[in-house]
């Protein structure tokens, strides 16, 4: 996950990233939990903020899930979305943001 504007987010264990910048992810934000998953206010972020392609990551066990609802968002919005285990998620963030694609991720760096 090395775009970021040339600044560095501040120490966490789990981070939103968009074009041109991120911070640290709050699951209370929107009722974030393992289950059911990512929720849709998570996802509107990265879309507001000029994401056209979204990588989920699932956390390293990838015991974290997508809700339905956001799944139903997804489809809705028609955006390219990947979802991956972390490190293969920043790996392909990584790639993604060096082709200079607009993207956005969610990033769960522990189970």
């Amino acid at each position: 996950m090395g775009r970021d504007g040339g600044r560095r987010p501040p120490p966490g264990k789990d981070f939103v990233l968009y074009p041109d910048g991120g911070h640290p992810w709050d699951w209370a934000a929107h009722g974030t939990r393992h289950s059911p998953g990512v929720q849709p206010g998570d996802v509107r972020e990265l879309l507001e903020r000029g994401a056209t392609v979204l990588v989920l990551s699932l956390g390293m066990d990838e015991r974290l899930r997508i809700a339905p609802p956001t799944l139903e968002l997804l489809r809705q919005t028609g955006v390219e979305v990947h979802v991956r285990e972390t490190r293969a998620a920043a790996a392909l963030y990584d790639s993604l943001a060096a082709d200079g694609r607009p993207v956005g991720g969610l990033f769960h760096s522990t189970c």
